[in-house]
């Protein structure tokens, strides 16, 4: 245990602190945690609008976009292939399976490795193949696997127009 653990555990940590300086840090946490999650909140909330309007483009009803796996699944769909999702989305599963077990042999954790790389080779393609839909080209998906975000944000309420599968 390391030294500020172990100070913890002991309480000698707290007991230096006055009460006004113990509620001075409660309240700067208690900021940055409420700030922290209300632009959370407002990333989830354009996600979703740039993820509507992206199926929209698309052909496909706004609406699949809000059901969980289900929207991997359509978005593979539109860009690639419909059976694709569902192995992406049961590598999803399997991934979070194996890492909730805590006393994992090895040959699970290898196994846990191997279907997370192969859920990210699926998502790079997927994002490499959405990106040429719309139009754009390699470097755009590029920009959709590391900044997915607002990448979806351009996709959905940018002028670009679903061209369809290529």
């Amino acid at each position: 245990m390391n030294l500020f653990a172990s100070a913890l555990a002991e309480g000698t940590v707290q007991q230096n602190l006055t009460p006004d300086e113990a509620a001075a840090v409660g309240a700067i946490l208690g900021i940055g945690i409420g700030a922290t999650a209300m632009v959370m909140v407002l990333l989830f909330i354009l996600q979703v609008i740039a993820d509507w309007k992206i199926f929209s483009k698309a052909g496909v009803a706004g609406w699949k976009s809000l059901i969980p796996f289900y929207n991997v699944i359509v978005e593979y769909g539109i860009s690639w292939n419909t059976t694709m999702g569902i192995v992406s989305v049961a590598c999803g599963f399997c991934t979070a399976l194996l890492n909730l077990w805590s006393d994992t042999p090895n040959w699970q954790v290898l196994l846990f490795f191997i279907v997370a790389i192969v859920a990210f080779v699926l998502h790079i393609i997927q994002s490499l193949k959405l990106s040429k839909c719309f139009g754009k080209g390699t470097g755009f998906g590029i920009f959709l696997i590391l900044c997915g975000p607002i990448a979806r944000l351009v996709l959905g309420l940018g002028k670009v127009r679903y061209i369809g599968k290529q």
